[in-house]
């Protein structure tokens, strides 16, 4: 029950407190949400007296990542329920807010923002045309406006306009024109005459070369008037993303005011606005010129203020890592450490993770499992990680459950071949799993973009964990974070140790050293440079370019550090590997996606397992025989 709280019923003078609130969610517990929502409306109440509007993000009484939950009857019932809860307290705390549900209407089902008021609902706005991003579908489950059979819809009682992106006039509360438009407004789906557009969305939290914040958001939607906006965050589900829990307030185009991002905690920012003074003071903007980008050979990684980007990436995994944590109710994570860099980033997630839980660190355990080719050097690396981590560590070898393991299956000792290798994988695997049931934990896996793109790991061994926060970052972008997250979180004896991990040869070290301290073999031996399957990977993939014109590309990019014929070597190795191996991505661990381009199977990449590369591989060989 609300209790009503006095509030100033005078006239509005042109000014009000604008709030936007980022509520802590849990993805489909629609009352655990109501209360959330309720909470926070009664907290906006009580510290203002004057007209005030709440903005929520888009779909906040269900969560935006519910799926195909949002097609269950019991969900959209409740979140309709809740709706009428919301309603009451608008009407009693004498405020404005928008509010994101799933609305049946007509036998359809679409993505809504409703305008509560004291008054009653005032009007549903509803997504023009929902927007597919990687590993989200809004188009599988709600239906585009163009499909509304009427301009009106009975709801709570009042009869109330509905429509795309819907326009009110609130003389009451504003001058000029208020527009609600949902989802991320790159599209340009919004009236640039407005006096204030209200956007609830959900913006993917990404570390991308153009690092999205509130700021770049407001200055990309080129609005004259007044813009606020609210993303949902990181409550939303982590199986493929997290979403940025950015909100923000512009005035031709310039921020005023912010949420701070990637909070697991409900956040709000409100500015005292005079919506008469601040409206259409500006004249249309002009739209920046888009620029010809440089042909680079880090595509993945930024060219100015590289440690934003890195320390977005971090933060994302970390906010990955604890969302699963906190949703499964584990408290204790198990994960393999090598001394290498995959490995290393992963330590540092769960130990950043655990810190801002507020868990004791002792309870992640890293387990090193020397086989017959660890080396040295490998070991002490990630002994000192770990003692300056904080975690408990433990030392398993291998080496016997190795040896007994292939005398079981008749393959000889000396036999150094992939069954070799992959036996160790799959040991280490087996180990890591049942320490996790032993210990009640979750398995954290280790492996990055670039290796999930190359199926480089072992299928049922190191290509399986209970959650990978590395999975959306590629090589030549993780040996950066790791290397900023050593000196953020350590300082200058964890910078020394980073660097010390980066510089080291990659090698999966599973081929005897003899009395050698340097791996047996270097995985970019193997199968080529990570520097230019990253390349490959970032045009072909992300921007779904031909070989040839990869290729061409390549050749601008790399000249003076690698021949024609090279690149092509490995393009065809990229090519083969990439489609060989989708059965392992088929199959692949939940984990965030970091840079805008994801191999998840759940949406971010979807190809059959018996894709043919012919195609690709024809065009290589063409190539090859034109640099003869």
């Amino acid at each position: 029950m609300i209790n009503p709280l006095s509030s100033s019923n005078s006239a509005p003078t042109g000014s009000c407190l604008l709030r936007l609130i980022v509520p802590e969610l849990r993805v489909a517990d629609v009352t655990f949400n109501i209360n959330i929502l309720l909470d926070a409306l009664q907290q906006a109440a009580a510290e203002a007296s004057q007209p005030q509007l709440v903005l929520f993000p888009e779909l906040c009484l269900t969560g935006s990542t519910c799926g195909d939950l949002f097609f269950q009857p019991l969900l959209q019932e409740k979140a309709l329920e809740g709706l009428t809860h919301l309603q009451e307290a608008a009407q009693q705390l004498k405020l404005w807010a928008v509010v994101g549900l799933p609305l049946a209407f007509a036998g359809r089902l679409y993505d809504a923002a409703v305008l509560l008021s004291p008054q009653g609902v005032m009007g549903v706005s509803l997504a023009a045309e929902p927007r597919d991003f990687s590993g989200c579908y809004p188009s599988r489950w709600f239906a585009p406006a163009a499909a509304l059979p009427a301009d009106q819809i009975e709801l709570l009682g009042k009869r109330v306009p509905i429509a795309a992106n819907l326009t009110l006039q609130l003389p009451e509360l504003i001058s000029g024109n208020l527009q609600i438009c949902i989802g991320d407004l790159r599209d340009g789906q919004y009236d640039r005459s407005v006096s204030l557009l209200l956007n609830p969305c959900a913006l993917p939290a990404l570390a991308e070369p153009a690092l999205l914040t509130a700021e770049s958001y407001a200055q990309r939607v080129q609005l004259p008037g007044i813009l606020a906006f609210a993303s949902c965050g990181p409550c939303e589900s982590t199986t493929d993303m997290v979403m940025s829990g950015m909100a923000g307030m512009a005035v031709c185009s310039q921020l005023l005011t912010e949420t701070q991002p990637l909070q697991f905690s409900t956040q709000s920012a409100s500015i005292d606005v005079n919506l008469t003074a601040a409206i259409n003071t500006q004249a249309d903007q002009p739209t920046q010129e888009k620029s010809t980008p440089s042909i680079r050979q880090t595509p993945f990684i930024a060219t100015t203020d590289q440690d934003a980007q890195f320390q977005r990436a971090f933060a994302i995994q970390v906010a990955a890592l604890a969302g699963r944590l906190r949703y499964t109710g584990i408290r204790r994570v198990v994960l393999g450490i090598s001394g290498g860099s995959d490995s290393s980033l992963a330590l540092l997630v769960c130990a950043q993770a655990f810190t801002q839980l507020g868990w004791d660190k002792k309870d992640i355990f890293a387990i090193s499992l020397p086989g017959p080719g660890t080396t040295g050097a490998s070991k002490d690396r990630l002994e000192a990680l770990a003692e300056l981590a904080g975690v408990t560590f433990r030392t398993i070898p291998i080496g016997a459950a190795l040896e007994r393991h292939l005398k079981d299956i008749g393959h000889p000792l000396d036999v150094f071949d992939v069954t070799y290798e992959n036996a160790q994988a799959r040991e280490r695997t087996q180990i890591l799993m049942d320490l996790a049931n032993q210990h009640q934990a979750l398995m954290v896996g280790t492996g990055d973009l670039s290796e999930i793109a190359l199926g480089w790991c072992t299928f049922n061994g190191d290509h399986m964990s209970m959650y990978d926060p590395n999975a959306g970052l590629p090589k030549t972008l993780l040996l950066r974070v790791l290397a900023w997250a050593g000196e953020a979180l350590f300082g200058a004896e964890g910078a020394a140790i980073t660097q010390q991990i980066c510089q080291a040869t990659i090698s999966p070290e599973l081929i005897p050293t003899g009395t050698s301290s340097t791996p047996a073999h270097s995985t970019e031996a193997s199968i080529g440079p990570y520097l230019l399957h990253d390349f490959f990977l970032y045009h072909a993939i992300g921007q779904r370019l031909s070989p040839k014109e990869v290729f061409n590309l390549a050749k601008q990019a790399f000249v003076g550090s690698y021949t024609a014929q090279e690149i092509l070597r490995w393009l065809r190795m990229f090519y083969s590997r990439f489609f060989s191996q989708q059965f392992k991505r088929s199959a692949s661990t939940d984990g965030p996606q970091i840079v805008g381009l994801s191999l998840s199977p759940r949406g971010g990449w979807m190809m059959p397992s018996d894709a043919s590369a012919a195609l690709w591989l024809e065009e290589v060989q063409a190539l090859e025989k034109s640099v003869e």
